[in-house]
C-alpha cells in the first residue's frame, strides 16, 4: 500500500515561508549586534584619543609651569645686566663730555719745540660766551663747585665739571732761545688736538721795558730768551649728555655710577 500526505499543499508551503521569516530576523539581529559593536570601537578609541591628548596637555602645562619658573629664578641676572649697561653708558657719555686734562698736557709736552720751555700753565673753563670760568691752575682737573656736600648727595642728576658746550682755555708762560723759537712754538702748539685757537700776547727779551715786558720777565727766563705768554682756546666741548640725560639720571638713581 503507499503512503498518502494528507496535509494540504498549501499548508506545506506555509511551513516553509515561516523557517525563512525566522531566519531574516536572526540576520537582523546580527546586524544590529555588528553595528553595536563598531559603535563600542569607535568610543573606545574615541576614550583613548581624549585621554592621551589630556596626558599631552598635563605635561606641557607641566613644562610651562617650570619654564616660568626658571625664568622667575633668572629675572635677578637679567636685572643686573640691564643695570649694568646703564652704567656703563653713563660713565661712557660722561667720559665723552668731559675735557681730558691728561691727555691735553701729554700733548702740550709732545709738541714742544726743544729750545723752548714752560713756567707756568694755568687752565680754565669757561661757557662758549666767555661769561664764567673755573680755573684749574697747576694741570690739576677742574671741580665743579657745590654749596654744600649734603646738597650734592641728594641730588640723582649727573652733572660734569666741564659741562657740555663750555670752552677749555690754556695760559701757558714760558722760554724761548730765540723769536724764531717763540713763532715755532705757536706753530707747534696749534697740532694739538681739539685746538681752535693759538694767540701770542706777549714775547719780550730780559731787560725790556713796559707793563708786559715786566710780567713776562717774571718768569725767570735766562739770558736775553724772551719770555713769552700764549693763550690756547679749544673746541667747545660736546653736548654728549644732552642726548642721554634720562639713561644716566636712571643709572644713577639705581645706585650711582661707580
Amino acid at each position: 500500500m503507499r503512503a498518502v500526505n494528507l496535509i494540504p499543499s498549501e499548508q506545506r508551503r506555509g511551513s516553509t515561508l515561516g523557517a525563512g521569516r525566522s531566519q531574516g530576523a536572526a540576520y537582523a539581529v546580527l546586524a544590529v549586534l555588528g553595528v553595536l559593536a563598531i559603535f563600542a570601537w569607535l568610543y573606545g578609541t574615541a576614550h583613548r584619543q581624549v585621554s592621551s591628548r589630556r596626558s599631552e596637555v598635563a605635561s606641557l602645562t607641566a613644562r610651562a609651569q617650570q619654564a616660568q619658573a626658571t625664568a622667575e629664578r633668572l629675572t635677578p641676572y637679567t636685572d643686573f645686566i640691564a643695570l649694568r649697561e646703564q652704567r656703563t653708558q653713563a660713565v661712557s657719555q660722561l667720559v665723552d663730555s668731559r675735557f681730558d686734562w691728561a691727555h691735553a698736557f701729554h700733548e702740550v709736552g709732545r709738541v714742544l719745540p726743544r729750545y723752548a720751555s714752560i713756567s707756568s700753565l694755568e687752565g680754565k673753563i669757561g661757557s662758549s660766551a666767555g661769561t664764567a670760568t673755573t680755573p684749574a691752575s697747576g694741570g690739576s682737573s677742574t671741580s665743579a663747585s657745590a654749596s654744600g656736600a649734603k646738597g650734592a648727595a641728594a641730588s640723582t642728576a649727573v652733572t660734569s665739571a666741564t659741562p657740555p658746550g663750555s670752552v677749555p682755555t690754556f695760559t701757558l708762560n714760558g722760554c724761548a732761545r730765540s723769536q724764531a723759537d717763540v713763532a715755532l712754538t705757536l706753530d707747534r702748539l696749534r697740532l694739538i688736538q681739539g685746538v681752535s685757537e693759538v694767540t701770542l700776547q706777549s714775547s719780550t727779551k730780559s731787560g725790556a721795558s713796559g707793563a708786559s715786558g715786566s710780567a713776562a720777565i717774571s718768569g725767570g727766563c735766562a739770558g736775553s730768551d724772551p719770555a713769552f705768554t700764549v693763550a690756547i682756546s679749544f673746541e667747545p666741548l660736546p653736548a654728549a649728555l644732552a642726548t642721554g640725560s634720562s639713561a644716566v639720571t636712571s643709572a644713577v638713581s639705581t645706585g650711582g655710577v661707580g
